[in-house]
């Protein structure tokens, strides 16, 4: 180790700039400054929601006679929540099918006379106008059948509607109706979210509406910190008036939704590739940092010598050199090794 001594005489003290030179050894890992194209990448934040959200309401009229969830309950689907009176979809439903058979019996009384007046009308036993009456009347019968048989469907939905249930699996998050109240068409029930699929919706500035051609540019950082690529991505075609930012919904993964436990609502953070920029960088290894001051081991004429830079961006293993080198210097690779 050698000290580099230079003298300077400032009003009347004598000064001694000693900057440190080392010799490099033969075993010492170099680096080669060069510029690379790395991508650029826009910060952004996200809010988590669910695909499938929203109330279910009554489709018919009665009485609550049943809940069998509560807010914050975990639903399957097809589960019933909520069940309604069905004394009179009941009674519709009988009387529905009673009409059918007497639909029924009338229209096989109607084919049958149809039937024989078809063989006794060649025979001249029967009049025209006879046999007119009896095609007629067979006609009418088969479509009695046909409007009874829409009649029980219709009573036998009306009764279905007397229990609701899950449209999907998901969570309850709000009651609207107490037990023993009466609802009618129309009345919210109650209110709750899919738990799968889950969404992110964010904004994105005008200026880069156009940048945006893929999912893959999309980069969502999870709460553990592991980073995932969306499964596919829609970008609303307006923006809004007051942001003047356009609406974007990323569909994530249903493995990351299950091993992060992703609710709606949360936070979460995304980059978002827009394009690249040609950087100067050098490994982190190769910085030395004392106090505010950031500096690299340059080799020049085969010495070691300590130089300061001013450093910007990380990237990985790797930070940015804003100034204090130029492309092709040779800096120490791993400064801390000394």
């Amino acid at each position: 180790m050698g000290l580099l001594k230079k003298k300077y005489r400032v009003l009347g003290y004598v000064c001694v700039l000693l900057t440190p030179l080392f010799s490099f050894a033969e075993n010492d890992s170099l680096y080669k400054v060069e510029k690379q194209i790395v991508p650029v990448y826009l910060p952004l934040d996200g809010t988590v929601e669910a695909v499938n959200q929203g109330t279910v309401a009554a489709q018919t009229s009665g009485r609550v006679i049943g809940i069998n969830v509560d807010v914050n309950d975990k639903v399957k689907k097809g589960a019933v929540l909520l069940e309604i009176s069905r004394t009179e979809q009941t009674a519709v439903l009988d009387s529905a099918r009673a009409g059918l058979t007497s639909a029924i019996a009338r229209n096989d009384d109607a084919q049958s006379q149809l039937k024989r007046f078809r063989q006794l009308f060649p025979k001249g036993a029967i009049s025209r106008q006879q046999m007119d009456s009896a095609i007629a009347s067979a006609k009418s019968a088969g479509a009695a059948v046909k409007s009874a048989e829409a009649a029980v469907k219709r009573a036998k939905e009306s009764l279905g509607y007397t229990n609701i249930r899950a449209p999907y699996d998901g969570i309850v998050t709000k009651r609207h109706v107490e037990l023993g109240e009466t609802v009618s068409v129309g009345t919210p029930l109650l209110s709750g979210y899919g738990t799968h699929p889950l969404r992110i919706a964010l904004d994105i500035p005008q200026q880069y509406r156009n940048r945006i051609h893929s999912a893959d540019q999309f980069s969502v950082v999870l709460p553990s910190g592991k980073k995932v690529s969306p499964l596919d991505y829609q970008i609303f075609p307006y923006a809004d008036v007051r942001t003047h930012a356009f609406k974007i919904r990323l569909t994530i993964p249903d493995s990351a939704t299950n091993s992060e436990q992703l609710v709606p609502g949360i936070w979460l953070k995304l980059n978002v590739q827009i394009g690249q920029n040609e950087l100067m960088l050098i490994p982190k290894s190769s910085v030395v940092v004392r106090g505010e001051l950031s500096s690299v081991y340059r080799l020049s004429d085969q010495k070691r010598m300590l130089n300061p830079v001013r450093t910007g961006q990380e990237f990985g293993d790797d930070v940015e050199v804003l100034s204090g080198l130029e492309p092709g210097d040779e800096i120490l690779q791993d400064a801390y090794r000394l």
